[in-house]
């Protein structure tokens, strides 16, 4: 379906291996980190726009707070639909949308799939070969009795050629004698220093047919994305949520361990081109952290929003509002036959402000949210 964006992509690492070839570098893996920072650059407008997002997100939460205040223990389902339905007003108003951060991260699948497709199928979208020819190369080397090596009807859809890439750099001359078509073809050399050839697993190591050093690469690219996660964080708006951190530091955790688990049974060049994502956009979040700062606010501040925005809310509803009183037997700020009885919770005694700073500065200038048959 996106085979037109797997061919661009493997034009581009083509060329990026031809480049550090011709400046005398050589090796797959700098043509490798010279091709993620190339794509780094392409989703880089993306990364613009989450940011933007994120700095939206962060000016509006002193209001959305306000709002989240006035329904403070309140916890019945008409009163969170109330409270949600006064978020989503003021989000409307200020022309945010929360799901506008999640589109440039769907844009980014199609192209993260072809990247994958590129970096494990080298002969076809690097050297250009045919399917039919590195067909008939695998059942050539299979009938030889090779080990890792089956004769297949058809390639598989997930087929990947890295280890049979190896195996005709090993033995090319013989090869072309067979396949004269790879005598002009580009086949790239995956050996990464003396110790690690990155056309190999690194679970190559238990089967005594790779040495300790391919190892590394698991381990790189669990450490650059459990750090880059962290660091990343420290560049980022985290909305505040109480349900939410537990969960977060869990997936700090599995996540990076499953991409070290993908990177020790598939080929070690997917590992290393993790690991260069992986320190890319900690360096890519960095800089637009820079560029587009997370507005920050201080106790005055928040103080003055806190006011400000009260003051609308009490206009809106200056004709409608009465003091509220309190109502025993009912838990909702919203009167519903279907609440279960219970005591209100006391008033809230400071304002956002307090919360936030972790300092209280008097009473509550933040009422309760009204009950319905006060609106009535």
């Amino acid at each position: 379906m996106f085979d037109f964006i797997n061919v661009a992509f493997g034009w581009l690492m083509k060329w990026c291996y031809i480049l550090v070839e011709k400046l005398g570098f050589g090796g797959y893996a700098l043509a490798l980190l010279l091709f993620a920072f190339i794509c780094q650059l392409i989703l880089f407008p993306f990364g613009i726009k989450q940011q933007k997002n994120s700095q939206k997100q962060a000016s509006l939460r002193p209001k959305e707070n306000i709002i989240r205040r006035r329904y403070n223990g309140r916890t019945d389902r008409n009163s969170q639909m109330k409270m949600n339905e006064e978020i989503q007003n003021l989000y409307q108003e200020e022309h945010f949308s929360p799901l506008s951060g999640c589109l440039p991260l769907l844009i980014q699948l199609p192209i993260l799939f072809s990247l994958f497709y590129v970096i494990r199928e080298p002969l076809t979208y690097i050297s250009g070969l045919d399917a039919s020819l590195v067909l008939n190369i695998n059942n050539y080397v299979a009938d030889l009795g090779i080990e890792g090596f089956t004769v297949l009807e058809a390639l598989p859809k997930n087929f990947s050629e890295i280890s049979l890439l190896n195996y005709i750099n090993s033995n090319l001359p013989a090869l072309t004698t067979e396949f004269p078509e790879l005598a002009d073809a580009l086949i790239p050399n995956f050996q990464f220093t003396r110790f690690i050839d990155l056309s190999l697993k690194p679970d190559a190591f238990f089967n005594k047919t790779a040495s300790w050093h391919i190892m590394l690469i698991p381990i790189a690219t669990f450490a650059s994305a459990y750090f880059g996660q962290k660091l990343t964080r420290r560049f980022t708006y985290q909305a505040p949520s109480a349900e939410s951190a537990s969960s977060m530091k869990l997936m700090n955790v599995m996540m990076p361990l499953f991409s070290a688990y993908l990177a020790f049974i598939w080929e070690a060049s997917m590992g290393l081109y993790w690991t260069y994502r992986s320190i890319l956009s900690f360096l890519q979040q960095m800089l637009l952290s820079k560029l587009f700062p997370i507005p920050t606010f201080t106790d005055e501040e928040l103080r003055a929003q806190e006011k400000e925005y009260l003051a609308k809310l009490k206009g809106k509803s200056a004709n409608k509002s009465k003091p509220v009183t309190d109502v025993p037997g009912r838990k909702s700020l919203i009167f519903d036959d279907d609440d279960e009885d219970g005591e209100m919770p006391a008033y809230q005694e400071h304002s956002i402000v307090a919360e936030d700073s972790e300092t209280a500065h008097g009473s509550s200038l933040i009422d309760k949210a009204p009950l319905k048959d006060d609106e009535e």
